[in-house]
């Protein structure tokens, strides 16, 4: 397989690009000259130094890096002042990895080469950039992709575009809410995109009276693509995966796989205090089957610093269909996924499912999320279902004690196979195959902070398999604001 990075590429010029297009985001227009004196734009510089392992080596890691956050008008907004204004955010940042430990192979390079051998790779200086928030009807972001969804996140669930040590992806998600009608839209990679995803919902219908009860009803349809979908690998003379020139799994074959689907929404109960919203889905996955995921969704405010949500849902699965099929570890297993029927038919995702014996199964799904105050979240999602369908846990806390710490984790873990409850349980929580993340961050004097971060992620070796591999990084920062 070619390497995705053309011959002749020229990198630190379409790095040049990327900043010079972000700061052109950022830079006020001219309809707006009005407002510059509320339009003042924060600048934060920072650098950190820490010493970490990837893998057999041990890198001294350098990052210096700086934000600008500034206010800009809210496009379609037919209010003034700050009711029609979002923040918007530019961070920048260099991070760089030092060898100081040379481990088996030797590779005698100060630079870990595996940073900078691609094109993607250069977008990594563009950490973030970012227009609204979750919260505001419109909001934009570039970068890596944290637990993406689309809709109900049936069948893009919790997707992370950057799972491996030596792939970056400037990725984007862009989700529009108006009154009547909204669109999300999902791209892995904007240098060069192979999964892209889309959903528009409208209330339905237009026609009735405002307070009509119809108005609380939601239709909404998806389409999410992969058009480079691996279905076999080069194998060796011994029948075993080869690695290819760029990092990646020697791909024989290739095709694009769709998944489209239609989903209801009516939002049974809604006020200030809690809302209860049940929903169905209608999934088809065009090369392996279909489902149909019907659920409830809960909210409930606890007083002002209490916030409770939920979702419990019921699946029904038909022929080989798969749930959340893009799932956080998708850039891992749509190259090498554990086999589901048949033990002697490992290999790309989509080829374990088709090989899967076609039936129908159930399935189900429930989630929990409490967040007080503002400092603390807490997640957990569990899934589970008949036959081929794997059991999935998945963990995420953050905890922010403001100005002086903070501290987050998130877990992920895939179980497939026949087992029992106690293997099941077991399996979930042990590491090998497991993805997560603990960063902590607590300010040490003024301006001087320590961090340090752990990350279960994946690394293709060199007989073509990914192996699982900790990552640590400890040290110190400091930051300024001006």
């Amino acid at each position: 397989m070619k390497s995705r990075a053309p011959r002749h590429f020229y990198p630190f010029r379409q790095a040049a690009l990327a900043i010079l297009a972000s700061l052109l985001f950022l830079a006020p227009a001219t309809a707006f000259a009005e407002d510059a004196a509320s339009s003042k734009t924060l600048w934060m510089a920072s650098a950190e130094v820490g010493i970490g392992p990837i893998g057999e080596d041990v890198f001294l890691h350098l990052t210096p890096g700086v934000t600008a956050l500034r206010p800009m008008p809210l496009f379609r907004c037919d209010g003034s002042g700050d009711e029609c204004r979002v923040l918007s955010r530019l961070s920048l940042h260099v991070p760089l990895r030092l060898r100081i430990a040379d481990g088996e192979p030797e590779t005698g390079e100060v630079f870990r080469r595996e940073d900078w051998h691609e094109a993607s790779d250069f977008f990594r200086i563009l950490r973030r950039l970012e227009y609204g928030t979750f919260d505001d009807p419109i909001h934009l972001r570039a970068g890596e992709l944290h637990s993406a969804t689309l809709g109900q996140g049936t069948i893009v669930g919790g997707y992370y575009n950057v799972i491996t040590t030596d792939h970056y992806r400037l990725g984007l998600q862009a989700d529009v809410e108006e009154e009547r009608w909204g669109s999300e839209l999902l791209v892995n990679d904007l240098t060069n995109p192979n999964l892209v995803g889309l959903r528009a919902h409208a209330k339905l219908p237009y026609l009735y009276d405002e307070d009509h009860d119809w108005r609380q009803f939601t239709l909404g349809a998806s389409a999410v693509t992969d058009f480079t979908a691996p279905t076999s690998l080069v194998l060796d003379e011994d029948q075993s995966t080869a690695a290819g020139p760029d990092l990646r799994p020697a791909v024989q074959q290739r095709q694009a796989t769709t998944l489209a689907g239609a989903d209801l929404r009516w939002r049974a109960i809604g006020g200030e205090s809690g809302s209860l919203t049940p929903y169905v889905d209608f999934n088809h996955h065009f090369d392996i089957g279909s489902g149909i995921h019907s659920g409830v969704l809960w909210r409930q405010n606890i007083g002002h610093d209490i916030r409770l949500t939920s979702r419990l849902e019921y699946r029904h699965l038909r022929d080989r269909y798969l749930p959340h099929y893009f799932d956080p570890l998708y850039e891992v297993t749509r190259y090498q996924h554990p086999p589901l029927d048949d033990p002697d038919l490992p290999g790309p995702k989509l080829t374990a499912a088709a090989s899967a014996e076609p039936s129908t199964r159930h399935g189900g799904y429930g989630e929990v999320q409490a967040r007080i105050k503002e400092d603390l979240t807490l997640f957990a999602a569990y899934s589970d279902g008949s036959g081929t369908t794997p059991v999935d846990l998945r963990l995420r806390a953050d905890y922010e004690l403001r100005e002086r710490a903070r501290v987050g984790l998130f877990y992920y873990r895939a179980v497939h196979g026949d087992l029992d409850f106690g293997d099941t349980m077991a399996e979930l929580f042990d590491l090998d195959g497991a993805l997560g993340a603990v960063e902590a961050r607590a300010t040490l004097w003024r301006h001087i902070y320590a961090h340090g971060q752990f990350a279960r992620m994946w690394r293709l070796h060199d007989d073509g398999d990914f192996e699982s591999v900790h990552l640590f990084n400890i040290g110190v920062g400091a930051g300024a604001t001006f």
